[in-house]
Formats: C-alpha cells, sequence, structure tokens
C-alpha cells in the first residue's frame, strides 16, 4: 500500500509539500516541514495521511494503524 505524507495549509487547503512513506524519515521530514512553513508565513499547516482509498489526517491515521479493516 502507498502512503503518502502531505503538508497542507489548512486555509486554503493547498498542498505545499508531500514525501513517500517508503523513505524512513518521510514523516519526520513532513513534520519538519509544517514547522518551517508555519515560521515562514505565520500559517496553520497539518500533516495528512493520503492513501489509495482516502486522506486522512495524521491523528486519524495513527488511530488506525493496527486495527483490521475487514
Amino acid at each position: 500500500m502507498s502512503v503518502i505524507y502531505s503538508v497542507i495549509d489548512t486555509k486554503t487547503k493547498e498542498e505545499q509539500n508531500f514525501y513517500n512513506s517508503r523513505l524512513p524519515q518521510a514523516l519526520a521530514w513532513a513534520k519538519d516541514c509544517k514547522r518551517q512553513m508555519k515560521s515562514l508565513t505565520g500559517r496553520d499547516y497539518e500533516v495528512v495521511v493520503k492513501t489509495k482509498t482516502e486522506t486522512l489526517s495524521l491523528k486519524e491515521y495513527e488511530h488506525t494503524l493496527g486495527r483490521e479493516t475487514n
């Protein structure tokens, strides 16, 4: 399953950057990007997780890990 960590502007919902989860450091890079973008622009950003079937907030995605989807 391909998972993408995407950094989006919470106001405009515009994607600013994305990272493929096949890279071990992808989540750390996404969180750092979120922090740096807020520092540069003063606006809020969010890390979302995109799978083939859905887009979830990072917190929702972490809660669904380990649950079976039958």
